[in-house]
C-alpha cells in the first residue's frame, strides 16, 4: 500500500518542526550540552523520510515542488544551527580549557590581595599591609604556627593610612621561620591607648604559579598561599615597605 503526498508531507513538515524545537532548546538551555552524535542522527532520519516519501508518493499527484524545496531549505537551516551549536560548545570548552592564560602576566609580580588573617613566607621573609584610621600609638603584629602558637610578634608602623610592613623571618625561638603559610593576628592602639579597629589587612607576596582545581578553578599561587584574581588589590614589580618594621619583639 502506498502513502498519499499530502500524509508524507505533513509527516516531514511535523519531523522539521520537532527538531527546531530540539534545536532551540539546545541553544537557549544554559546547563544541558549539545549532543552531535544524536544530532546527526536526526539528519540522516530526516534524508530516510524525505527519501520515502518520494518513492511513496503518487505519480499522478506529485509533491508540489515549492512545498519540496521548502522543506529542503527548511531542514538545511537546522543543520546548519547544529553545526553551530557543536562550534560555539567546542569555543567554550577552548575557553575554560584556557583559563590560565588571562593571568599568566601575574607570575613573576608581587601582588596585594585580602589578606583573611594569613600571610605567606617567601625566601625567608613576609610582607603585608593594614590601613589605619588614624595615627596609632603603636602596632603590633602576632604571627601564628598553624597550631595557632604565636611565634613572633612584629612592631608595625603607625602612621594612618596604608602602611605597607615587612616581617624579617625571625622566630621568637631565635630561629628563622620556614617558607609556608603563617596566620596572624593585628592590635592597634590609638594615641590614648585605647584599640582601633583595623578592618583593611592584606597580604602581599610574589606570584610564583597558577594552578587549576579538580572543579576547574583557577587561582594564583603566592608561595604555598592560593590567591583568587578577583582579591587582588594591588600589582607591583617591586614592594616598598617601611624600614623599621623588620624589627621583632619578644613576647
Amino acid at each position: 500500500m502506498s502513502l498519499s503526498a499530502t500524509s508524507d508531507s505533513n509527516l516531514i513538515n511535523n519531523y522539521i518542526a520537532s527538531q527546531k524545537a530540539a534545536t532551540t532548546t539546545t541553544t537557549t538551555s544554559t546547563t544541558a550540552s549539545t549532543d552531535t552524535n544524536t544530532l546527526v542522527g536526526n539528519y540522516d532520519t530526516f534524508l530516510k523520510i524525505l527519501t520515502a516519501q518520494l518513492k511513496n508518493q503518487d505519480p499522478t499527484s506529485p509533491m508540489d515542488a515549492s512545498e519540496f524545496t521548502q522543506q529542503l531549505v527548511q531542514y538545511s537551516s537546522v543543520e546548519q544551527q547544529i553545526a553551530t551549536n557543536d562550534k560555539l560548545e567546542q569555543m567554550l570548552t577552548a575557553l575554560n580549557s584556557n583559563g590560565i592564560t588571562p593571568l599568566l602576566s601575574y607570575v613573576g609580580q608581587y601582588v596585594e590581595t585580602t589578606a583573611d588573617g594569613e600571610l605567606v613566607v617567601q625566601g625567608g621573609t613576609a610582607k603585608l599591609a593594614y590601613d589605619l584610621p588614624e595615627k596609632a600609638s603603636n602596632v603590633v603584629i602576632a604571627v601564628q604556627d598553624s597550631k595557632g602558637n604565636v611565634v613572633a610578634q612584629i612592631s608595625g608602623s603607625t602612621a594612618e593610612g596604608l602602611n605597607r610592613v615587612a616581617w624579617d623571618g625571625a622566630l621568637d625561638s631565635g630561629k628563622a621561620a620556614a617558607d609556608g603559610v603563617y596566620k596572624f593576628s593585628l592590635v592597634a592602639k590609638d594615641m590614648s591607648g585605647d584599640a582601633m579597629t583595623v578592618e583593611d589587612m592584606r597580604v602581599i607576596g610574589l606570584v610564583t604559579g597558577i594552578e587549576t582545581d579538580s572543579d576547574g578553578v583557577t587561582t594564583l599561587k603566592v608561595g604555598d598561599l592560593s590567591v583568587k584574581d578577583t582579591a587582588i588589590k594591588s600589582v607591583f614589580a617591586a614592594v616598598a615597605t617601611a624600614e623599621d618594621t623588620s624589627t621583632t619583639t619578644g613576647s
